[in-house]
C-alpha cells in the first residue's frame, strides 16, 4: 500500500471515531436531560404548558364532565378546589366552586376528563395529573402539599 492510501484509510478511520465519540456523547447528554426532567414518580415529564388565568389563581382545580362516573366520584373526593366544565352548573350537585368557563375549558378539552390541576398565582398551571382511580386524589394533594384547596407552593 502506497503512503497515500494509508494516510486516506487513517484519515477516514480516525472521522469514523469521532463520529462513533460524538454520537456517545450526545446520547449521554440525552439520558442526562431525561434524568432531570424526570418528576417524583419517575415518569420523564415536561412542565405543563396551560393558562387558566386569574379567576383560578392559587386554586386546585378539576376539569370535568358529569357524564364521566370518575369525574363525579373524584368531585366528591374533594374539598374547596374549583370544578371547571363546560356545562351548567346546576348539572352538578357537589360542595365545590363550580365554573362555567369556556375559554378555559378550551385549553384543557384535549384532555380526557378528569383533569386534576394545581394552578399557581399567576393562573399558570404548575402540575396537572390525570386520575385513574379515585383513591389517587388522596395521594397527589398529599403530593401537591394541599389541604383542602389552600395551596402552598414551595419557592
Amino acid at each position: 500500500m502506497n503512503p497515500g492510501t494509508a494516510f486516506a484509510v487513517l484519515t477516514w478511520v480516525a472521522i469514523l471515531v469521532l463520529f462513533l465519540g460524538l454520537a456517545a456523547v450526545l446520547r449521554e447528554v440525552r439520558l442526562l436531560r431525561a434524568t432531570v426532567a424526570r418528576d417524583p414518580g419517575g415518569f420523564s415529564s415536561a412542565q405543563p404548558d396551560l393558562v387558566l388565568g386569574p379567576r383560578f389563581a392559587g386554586r386546585v382545580v378539576l376539569a370535568a364532565d358529569s357524564g364521566c362516573p370518575l369525574c363525579v366520584a373524584v368531585a366528591r373526593r374533594l374539598a374547596d378546589a374549583v370544578l371547571l366544565t363546560h356545562e351548567s352548573p346546576d348539572v352538578w350537585d357537589t360542595r365545590l366552586d363550580v365554573v362555567r368557563d369556556r375559554e378555559a375549558w378550551r385549553v384543557v378539552s384535549h384532555l380526557a376528563p378528569p383533569v386534576l390541576m394545581l394552578v399557581d398565582a399567576a393562573g399558570r398551571v404548575a402540575r396537572v395529573v390525570l386520575p385513574v382511580r379515585e383513591e389517587q386524589v388522596d395521594d397527589v394533594l398529599d403530593e401537591w402539599g394541599v389541604r383542602g384547596d389552600r395551596v402552598r407552593l414551595d419557592p
